[in-house]
């Protein structure tokens, strides 16, 4: 399995962190030195799902990324574990991150971290590692800090990629996008990895400033900026909507033998 980890030139610490996590599960990997949305020229694509433009650091991120897919190809193996270097693994992502024994034939994509928001899978996996099931995925489940994939389905990624016109975990695990289908994506269940700021929020942690999203500061700053009035319409909106998808997956999960809720990291 090759493993690959994400990291910035100027983020050292952030590389240390995943030193000491890679380390303490025996795993060796290679740093892939992440595209710098500070040094990105001209302006971003307009994003179909949200419109607005993609902020350069979110640019940066989707080229990061395939970078990797890339890297997979060149290297010759059949599969990549892929990670952000803001995230923590459980001790169960061990043999995971050692060979790609465990991936099933009928997956492509599979997610191996989770966001702590609500998703549907399938109530039963389709293969098991230790304590945690690999399910398909039928939901959108936002984030890319850790996924396995194989080289056929890196090679349809990179193919489907050339323009950047979305963030890219909205490309990856968001059924919208016209790559979800053929990936095959699948959730790891338990989740065997998360991202720093999402641990936060489960455990304190020793220092919550290094795994500070700047993305998620970008992604504000591009969006339009609205008026009081349109600001609480549109929460409204978006509370409505969360309530009515929730009341309505639940239902709709009784039924079809999938199971709705957070994915949980252990």
């Amino acid at each position: 399995m090759l493993v690959l980890v994400i990291n910035l030139d100027r983020a050292p610490a952030r590389l240390a962190h995943m030193e000491r996590e890679l380390g303490r599960l025996g795993i060796a990997f290679e740093r892939l030195s992440a595209t710098d949305g500070q040094t990105l020229e001209g302006v971003g694509e307009m994003s179909p799902i949200e419109n607005r433009r993609l902020s350069p650091g979110e640019r940066a991120c989707f080229m990061s990324h395939r970078r990797c897919w890339q890297q997979l190809l060149d290297s010759g193996q059949t599969h990549a574990v892929v990670l952000e270097d803001d995230v923590f693994l459980s001790q169960a992502a061990a043999p995971i991150l050692v060979s790609s024994d465990w991936f099933p034939a009928t997956a492509g994509l599979v997610k191996l971290e989770t966001y702590l928001a609500p998703t549907l899978v399938d109530a039963q996996p389709v293969s098991r590692l230790l304590r945690s099931g690999v399910h398909r995925l039928h939901r959108a489940h936002l984030g890319t800090g850790a996924y396995a994939l194989d080289a056929s389905t890196a090679r349809m990624l990179l193919a489907a990629s050339t323009k950047i016109d979305r963030q890219i975990d909205s490309l990856m695990f968001d059924p919208r996008s016209a790559c979800f289908e053929p990936a095959r994506v699948h959730q790891m269940v338990p989740a065997v990895a998360i991202q720093g700021l999402k641990l936060a929020k489960l455990r304190p942690l020793d220092d919550v400033s290094t795994f500070a999203s700047h993305l998620y500061d970008e992604r504000l700053g591009s969006r339009a900026r609205l008026g009081v009035v349109a600001k609480i319409r549109r929460e409204i909106v978006k509370g409505a909507t969360r309530v009515s998808t929730m009341v309505g997956e639940k239902a709709a999960a009784v039924f079809s033998g999938r199971k709705w809720g957070v994915i949980p990291f252990e």
